[in-house]
């Protein structure tokens, strides 16, 4: 199933004005290069054309697919993102034993683009290639962690494919059991009605080193 089967596939509601219905998703602008820039990463086509299409989705009732975007007082992306990772590798490292695999900002770290109700976690390898295209979907599993089994499953596939497997056959999870089908319905989450674009921070200026200090200094 190629990207534009798959959003034929979704059920989209009709735009509404009432705010106890679902809203129709409608994009959120996103600066990639913006983003990108950010990140230090190039993103997936996919995820790009899907979040420019419909912006940030709730699939079936229990998946979220995140986008580059934040609501004031509720939401920010850069801390979702860094909130997904610190929970995924802390969660790991008591499960394991031993140290889990690196996140993003490090070289070839998982970088998350979707969570469930439950504590299902979705990210990308994105080591596993040069090209992001053909990064792979991780899946992080809350509660085989807190049972202490392994919580990590590599799905192999990239994000379209993992998203037709979830409307169609589900994905296994980490310590047995599948996350899916699910019902083919989409519509923009709740807690991002009114979501805008993300604008993301500025980078931290590098520290400034302090001048050595030679005798002639320390005569003074």
């Amino acid at each position: 199933m190629d990207l534009s089967s798959l959003i034929a596939r979704l059920e989209l509601p009709p735009p509404s004005t009432d705010s106890g219905r679902p809203a129709a998703p409608e994009p959120v602008p996103v600066d990639w290069d913006a983003v990108e820039s950010r990140l230090g990463l190039r993103l997936p086509a996919d995820y790009r054309a899907l979040v420019s299409a419909l912006g940030p989705l709730e699939i079936g009732g229990r998946l979220w697919l995140h986008a580059p975007c934040e609501r004031e007082g509720g939401y920010e992306y850069g801390d979702w993102l860094w909130e997904t990772h610190r929970e995924c590798r802390i969660s790991s490292r008591r499960a394991l034993r031993r140290e889990p695999p690196p996140f993003h900002p490090d070289p070839g770290g998982l970088l998350a683009w979707g969570d469930t109700r439950e504590g299902v976690r979705l990210l990308w390898d994105t080591g596993a290639s040069g090209d992001p295209d053909r990064w792979p979907v991780v899946v992080f599993g809350a509660e085989a962690a807190r049972r202490g089994d392994d919580p990590w499953h590599g799905c192999g596939t990239t994000l379209t494919r993992a998203l037709a497997a979830l409307l169609t056959t589900g994905i296994r999870l980490p310590g047995g059991g599948t996350l899916g089908p699910l019902p083919p319905t989409a519509h923009r989450p709740a807690f991002l009605t009114g979501a805008r674009p993300w604008r993301p921070p500025a980078p931290e200026p590098a520290p400034v080193p302090k001048p050595e200090s030679g005798p002639d200094d320390r005569m003074l």
